[in-house]
């Protein structure tokens, strides 16, 4: 039986080969399609520019890379326009005429209204100044039987509720020592970012002191990889004690190490704290300290 007989007496073998014959030209036309508009292979290294000013950048790169602006914020070190961080990061394959995102430091402060902390709580004081986007100074210690905030200040003069002041401003807190020891545990801080580490510091009714900074470019990578004093887990630090702290990129300490550490200081305070007598049995003579403990 000739080809055209078979084809004549089986017709939907004819039509099956000709839609699969339409089938493979359609999809060879859409891989060419994309390999075209896709730029396919096309793709490069996206460039770093965190730490340069936005008006500082070249666009005239021969990659057609275009440079959005997302959000801002306002820093007193640096002038307007500085680029705190990018999207995607730098590394990142990417095609010709891709958007890059950035957050840079604004070129005028914004406001923010000062709360009124008196007879608050440090902690409580500290979140309310972190909520309007203030942040906590020094901590003044003074006699006074309440453990609560008694004044609060702005470049050394008494600042009232209501006022408005540039956010990142730094307000200062007279705190009394209460009719207690005196004495507060130094929080575990490292693996903490800066402002988080700050804010625990106060929040403990202690001082932030001396910061180190080792090769950062960009502070958003920044955390806490050493402190002093380190974490024990006992009410031996006075009120108002600094904590020196320094400070890494954290692309450069695995985390799962920092973990390990935070491990070892907290089984180290468990055996210190059986050791010393320090902690109360008492209110439960037959349970041992475990990790959740701290």
């Amino acid at each position: 039986m000739s080809n055209k007989r078979f084809l004549e007496k089986y017709p939907w073998i004819l039509h099956a080969l000709i839609a699969i014959a339409v089938s493979f030209c359609i999809v060879v036309v859409i891989f060419i399609i994309l390999k075209h508009y896709g730029r396919v292979g096309d793709e490069h290294p996206t460039p770093y520019v965190v730490g340069s000013y936005i008006e500082d950048l070249n666009n005239d790169d021969g990659l057609g890379l275009q440079y959005v602006v997302i959000d801002s914020i306002y820093q007193s070190n640096h002038r307007g326009g500085f680029i705190l961080r990018q999207d995607p990061d730098s590394g990142s394959m990417i095609k010709t005429g891709r958007k890059i995102y950035l957050t840079i430091t604004s070129y005028t402060p914004d406001n923010a209204i000062v709360p009124d902390l008196r007879s608050l709580s440090v902690r409580h004081a500290i979140s309310q100044l972190e909520n309007v986007g203030l942040h906590g100074g020094r901590l003044i210690f003074i006699d006074d039987p309440h453990h609560v905030v008694l004044d609060q200040k702005y470049k050394g003069r008494s600042v009232a509720a209501g006022r408005r002041l540039e956010k990142g401003a730094m307000i200062d807190l007279v705190v009394g020592r209460g009719n207690g020891s005196g004495q507060t545990i130094v929080p575990y801080l490292v693996g903490m970012s800066p402002i988080k580490a700050r804010k625990n510091i106060l929040s403990a009714s202690l001082n932030v002191g001396a910061e180190h900074y080792d090769n950062i470019s960009d502070m958003s990578h920044a955390i806490v990889y050493k402190q002093s004093p380190q974490y024990s887990g006992r009410n031996e630090s006075l009120f108002g004690s600094g904590v020196e702290l320094w400070y890494c990129d954290k692309s450069v300490v695995a985390m799962e190490e920092l973990e390990r550490m935070k491990q070892r200081q907290i089984e180290d305070s468990i055996r210190s704290l059986y050791e010393g007598g320090d902690y109360n049995t008492d209110r439960d003579p037959d349970r041992m300290i475990t990790l959740d403990d701290f």
